[in-house]
């Protein structure tokens, strides 16, 4: 998949926005598996957390080798943002179904795939 024009760009670029919806509606996430969902190169991933990063909107923590992300909750408009991002998420029915795909538990031990 890869972003089509008529995302919304409000913040700054369609796949920035994308980024932060895909974290609002999942709760957390880490670069490689953003970068499979919206269709983007890791690195432009990492660059655009990185950029979220210095501006207090993206809480990044290490959870053994995955630096897993999440919207900052001490972002001071964090509760605002989280609104309206899930207020985009809502009419993005192809970011949701992107959401609903992500895994949420391991997989049992010794089970074949």
């Amino acid at each position: 998949m890869t972003l089509d024009s008529s995302r919304s760009k409000l913040f700054g670029s369609a796949t920035r926005t994308s980024i932060l919806v895909l974290l609002a509606l999942l709760g957390e996430s880490y670069t490689a598996e953003l970068a499979k969902m919206l269709g983007v190169r890791a690195s432009a991933i990492k660059k655009i957390v990185d950029a979220l990063e210095v501006e207090s909107i993206v809480a990044g923590r290490l959870a053994g080798r995955t630096r897993l992300l999440t919207l900052n909750p001490r972002y001071e408009a964090a509760g605002e943002l989280k609104a309206l991002l899930w207020k985009l998420g809502e009419r993005d029915f192809e970011l949701q179904e992107l959401a609903g795909t992500k895994r949420k538990r391991p997989r049992r031990a010794g089970k074949p795939i």
